[in-house]
């Protein structure tokens, strides 16, 4: 009967210690396995205007009174597209994508 009993207070402290410990690793905040956060980005400075420049030979492709961000896609008077790669204060650099031809656009 001794032995009985003394296992069952045995199994009682077993469960009841893993019932602290599950309540305490719940309850604290586990920074061990913390994700670092990155760095917000500074916020773009807004200017009246932006100069739209090619990326390779820096010649400017329009000015626009619009905010320009990088990934912003611009189609010129020669039918090219460029795509937005860098702004350095109110010049934006673009980097030539591809010529598009409009004749499959045009109606019959």
């Amino acid at each position: 009967m001794k032995l009985k009993s003394r296992h069952l207070f045995i199994a009682m402290i077993i469960i009841l210690f893993s019932i602290l410990t599950f309540s305490a690793l719940h309850i604290l905040p586990l920074n061990i396995f913390s994700v670092q956060q990155k760095p917000e980005p500074q916020p773009q400075q807004i200017y009246d205007y932006y100069i739209i420049a090619d990326e390779v030979d820096g010649h400017s492709l329009m000015y626009v009174p619009l905010v320009v961000n990088v990934g912003d896609e611009v189609l010129t008077e020669e039918n090219k597209r460029y795509k937005v790669v860098r702004i350095e204060e109110n010049r934006a650099f673009a980097r030539f994508v591809e010529n598009v031809s409009l004749e499959k656009y045009k109606k019959p």
